[in-house]
């Protein structure tokens, strides 16, 4: 029941073949270079997946009149940092000085021209949105210079968890919050193209966030070992405070977060050690 077809997303002539093989009523888009370490090291990549993948989804999507519903997937990072503590709105500047989050901001203006000029004239019926979610934890996550699964690493080889950056708050969220938030803005924009196209941010509930030294502890708690120290690296610009404002998706979309940090964090360490330590 399946079409499995796996491409670079900047091809479009593979992606459109794709699309169009497999004729999608909702498309929803997720491919990215998702590591803001990584944005350092390799920023032309960066640009290049985030935007012009973007694009050519974009372009696909308009020129195939069975999709009706388009979700595209940017990130929290996409908002220009004000050092706020209060959430960030929907309506508020985009921007970033970091590569992912300059790529991300850039992928979000993409998407809003195209839906404002494309899909907002009453020729094409269908619904295209982008999803700002971030800091999302959960099983199955083996990226490089992650918390998590750097964390998971450290324990198993019986090393210290060294951390960068102990006191930097974030608002960790279980990866099944923002999928819900996803399929649920799908559905609604396939029903009501013109009612739910837009922008939407998926995040905690206000003053959850926590810091990372707090996660790591939590981890080696329910893990059941573990040491951490705190050590100074090269340093590059991350943001140290980030939230998101989720007024608009509860009030719409009626969604909700399920978890608490506390259980977030204990379900994704259940599920390295159920998989890793009990097969």
């Amino acid at each position: 029941k399946m079409n499995l077809g796996l491409f670079d997303i900047r091809d479009i002539n593979k992606l459109n073949n794709f699309v169009n093989f497999s004729k999608p009523s909702i498309i929803f888009h997720l491919a990215a270079q998702s590591l803001i370490y990584e944005s350092y090291n390799k920023p032309l990549l960066t640009f290049d997946v985030n935007c012009r993948g973007t694009l050519n989804v974009l372009e696909v999507t308009k020129n195939s009149k069975f999709v009706k519903s388009l979700v595209s997937i940017t990130s929290d990072k996409c908002y220009e940092n004000k050092g706020w503590v209060k959430g960030y709105k929907e309506t508020d500047v985009l921007g970033g000085v970091d590569p992912y989050s300059a790529s991300k901001a850039s992928a979000e203006i993409i998407i809003r021209a195209y839906r404002e000029s494309f899909f907002n004239n009453g020729n094409r019926r269908c619904g295209v949105s982008s999803a700002r979610a971030g800091n999302v934890i959960g099983g199955g996550d083996w990226s490089a210079k992650r918390l998590i699964p750097d964390c998971v690493k450290s324990i198993r080889k019986k090393k210290i968890i060294k951390l960068r950056n102990p006191n930097f708050n974030r608002p960790w969220q279980f990866v099944l919050e923002p999928i819900k938030g996803y399929l649920i803005l799908a559905k609604k924009q396939f029903e009501y193209p013109e009612k739910f196209s837009g922008a939407w941010n998926f995040g905690t509930e206000a003053r959850s966030i926590t810091n990372v030294e707090t996660i790591v502890k939590y981890i080696i708690n329910f893990w059941g070992s573990g040491k951490l120290r705190t050590e100074k690296v090269k340093k590059f610009y991350e943001q140290h405070n980030l939230q998101l404002d989720i007024k608009k998706a509860k009030k719409y979309l009626k969604w909700l977060p399920t978890y608490n940090i506390k259980d977030s964090v204990k379900v994704t360490t259940e599920w390295y050690y159920k998989v890793l330590e009990k097969k």
